[in-house]
């Protein structure tokens, strides 16, 4: 080592250590430590990271990449409760990126770098996560512009004051990955991003999760939904897309809520549903109940949006056919609660959707002739009706969408068009909707589904 540091002479050095470094071997790199540049700890205790900064203290002037995966957990090495150390890496002002991944506390409250630009958390195992700690740092952080973190661990509000909101000016990117429950979301109303071009909260569970039906909150809640949508979006929301699929490799379900503005910005709240493990004994959500009660918390989230009369464009992908009439039922109801909350659209898209939902009031389905009114689509410039996931050959619901274009024409709220996308529907489909829409484009066209 000693060898390798003399040839080295005054060149950059990318420093990588694994597992416990002996402290002589740490000590060899003091006079050198002016000339590191990149520092990455791999799967290093808290007590070794402690050790390397307290022999190299002092100034880290090239240092600009810091990489520690604290996660060392083989037996007889615990880390550490506390660190002894007050400041880790004080030296590295110029520090442009860290990332800190850890199983037990990050001791952020030991990290401070004033000229970062990119920061990546990731606890996965702590048995709590002080929320405090992060926004101190990330306070202290006034440059940042990447901001990626994973906590998937309770998280802790305590000590938080309730109106107390750091301000990242710089941040293009900001992402939120959390295990369940609200706290995260809660969190995330404490930080503001008033430039990030993309922003992307994300919950991780479990279908078993989500068995205590409503009680188990998917979405943000109604305050914290509008403290996000006021700190995350520059202005107007102008498209919001809900899509509910499972992944070409059938290991999870995802389902995204995307609300997109008119300079661009996008807020993306996501769910991720890994695959069923068999080795849980519990009863587990099935897939159609675990998607219809998502779409029941999207479709509130989407009422509660505070800048809902802006939006124009409205998108839905559902890739479940809904198995049973309860289930229809309900669904039904959403979409009409949903309707009646918008304003006039200039775009509809129903892609690869069971469409029996918005068609019930012109489908002949048992257990359905008691409702009122049929469902009232609000006005609507443009409908797109894009491979429809109902089964049989089509004519059905084929005569349910021209029923529908007449039905909005005789509310005085005609389809200026309508655009169809279907592997099978009578070629006439087009003279069927002509009467009633401004104009229909019809077309067969073949699709093959992701998970197909």
């Amino acid at each position: 080592m000693k060898t390798l540091l003399e040839r080295a002479k005054g060149s950059p050095l990318e420093i990588i250590t694994n597992y416990s470094a002996p402290v002589g071997t740490i000590a060899l790199l003091s006079p050198y430590a002016q000339q590191i540049t990149y520092l990455n700890f791999i799967h290093d205790r808290w007590t070794d990271v402690q050790r390397f900064s307290e022999v190299n203290s002092g100034p880290l002037p090239l240092l600009r990449t810091l990489e520690i995966n604290a996660d060392f957990r083989m037996a007889g090495f615990p880390d550490p409760v506390v660190l002894l150390s007050l400041l880790l890496f004080g030296g590295a002002v110029n520090l442009k990126q860290f990332v800190l991944r850890s199983h037990r506390s990050p001791f952020l409250n030991h990290f401070v770098f004033p000229n970062l630009t990119t920061f990546e958390l990731s606890i996965t195992q702590a048995e709590v996560f002080r929320a405090s700690e992060l926004l101190n740092f990330l306070e202290a952080s006034p440059v940042l512009r990447n901001v990626h973190m994973r906590i998937i661990v309770n998280i802790s509000l305590e000590g938080v004051a309730r109106g107390r909101v750091v301000t990242l000016p710089r941040v293009q990117t900001f992402s939120l990955a959390m295990n369940g429950g609200v706290s995260g979301y809660d969190l995330a109303a404490h930080i503001s991003c008033p430039s990030a071009s993309h922003a992307l909260l994300t919950q991780e569970k479990r279908t078993e999760d989500m068995n205590a039906g409503q009680d188990t909150l998917i979405f943000p809640t109604t305050p914290s939904w509008n403290a996000i949508a006021r700190q995350y979006t520059r202005s107007p929301v102008e498209a919001v897309t809900l899509e509910i699929k499972p992944s070409s490799e059938e290991l999870a379900t995802t389902y995204t809520l995307t609300f997109r503005s008119l300079d661009m910005t996008v807020i993306r709240l996501g769910l991720e549903v890994p695959e069923k493990d068999d080795n849980i004994n519990e009863l587990q959500m099935s897939f159609e109940d675990a998607a219809l009660e998502v779409f029941s918390q999207a479709s509130r989230t989407i009422r509660e949006h505070p800048r809902l009369p802006d939006v124009k464009r409205l998108c839905i992908r559902w890739t479940p056919v809904i198995p049973n009439l309860i289930q229809l039922r309900s669904m039904a109801n959403e979409i009409e609660r949903l309707f009646k909350s918008v304003g006039p659209l200039d775009e509809l898209t129903l892609d690869d959707c069971d469409l029996r939902p918005y068609l019930t009031p012109f489908l002949d389905l048992p257990g359905f002739e008691d409702m009122e009114q049929p469902i009232t689509f609000p006005p609507i410039k443009e409908i797109s009706i894009l491979h429809p996931s109902t089964a049989g050959d089509g004519e059905e619901w084929v005569a349910a969408v021209a029923e529908l274009a007449k039905s909005q024409h005789a509310l005085g709220i005609p389809f200026e068009r309508v655009t169809v996308r279907a592997e099978k529907f009578p070629m006439a489909m087009a003279e069927m909707l002509k009467p009633w829409v401004g104009e229909a484009d019809c077309y067969r066209e073949r699709y093959v589904r992701a998970y197909d």
